[in-house]
């Protein structure tokens, strides 16, 4: 019988001796309870709550949230407002670090508002970008230049090769395609709006800035495909502000 009670002891402290030797940090939750998503964010369901005196380990940081696993082999997603308040093994509160470039490398989303030059037209736009790794990511963008006898609107999808992401001013390339649709703003020659398909090529460099911010400048050369019996190209510079997450 003495046997059969080691034998059941042993089975239940596998799973936090085996998670020891992995080397996560351990926390207990000082707070009434620990609410885990089930992804990196507040609009992800709460799929377990941890109580007070539980301990859990730290698998994962994304920016605001930490991916924490429980002895009981439950995971989730908590928030740094919550994890601020768990305690170490020594008892201490848990010290949480600031943003740093290490997180900015490790971004899945990334969003920018930017403005620039196209052909002498005043640009405005804005583009969202999902990370696959550290090297490649594709963005949609949307722009809006504003000449003095036309407006431009431009649809674009591309992919994105960062090759030294681990650099504080880390230059990318591009490589994509989509739409112009231009809108003549002269009334003494009726013209028809036309929209074309484009394809463009561009170099970059990201500044990664504090936080979740960071600075990006970018130029592209575009060739539009007109139904025309020629095509035509041009330039485009831009800089924004951006965030992630």
């Amino acid at each position: 019988m003495r046997c059969l009670r080691t034998g059941w002891l042993f089975i239940w402290l596998a799973p936090v001796i085996g998670h020891a030797e992995d080397g996560y940090q351990r926390v207990e939750v000082a707070a009434p309870y620990l609410e885990m998503h089930t992804g990196p964010g507040e609009s992800y369901p709460i799929d377990y709550v941890a109580e007070r005196g539980e301990w859990v380990e730290i698998r994962k940081r994304r920016t605001d949230w930490f991916q924490v696993h429980t002895r009981r082999g439950r995971s989730g997603w908590v928030s740094i407002r919550q994890m601020r308040r768990t305690l170490t093994e020594d008892g201490s509160p848990l010290q949480l670090r600031s943003y740093s470039q290490d997180d900015f490398r490790e971004r899945k989303w990334e969003f920018s508002f930017y403005g620039g030059d196209m052909d002498g037209a005043a640009l405005l736009g804005l583009y969202g970008g999902y990370s696959f790794n550290e090297n490649l990511s594709t963005e949609l963008s949307f722009s809006q230049a504003l000449g003095d006898y036309s407006s431009e609107y431009l649809f674009d999808i591309n992919l994105l090769s960062q090759p030294f992401p681990e650099w504080t001013y880390s230059p990318f390339f591009t490589l994509g395609g989509g739409m112009i649709r231009t809108k003549p703003k002269s009334t003494l020659v009726q013209t028809e709006d036309r929209t074309d398909s484009t394809a463009h090529v561009g170099v970059g460099l990201r500044v990664y800035l504090t936080r979740r911010f960071f600075l990006r400048g970018e130029f592209r050369h575009y060739a539009v495909f007109t139904s025309r019996d020629d095509n035509e190209d041009f330039d485009q510079w831009k800089i924004g502000l951006g965030f992630f997450f």
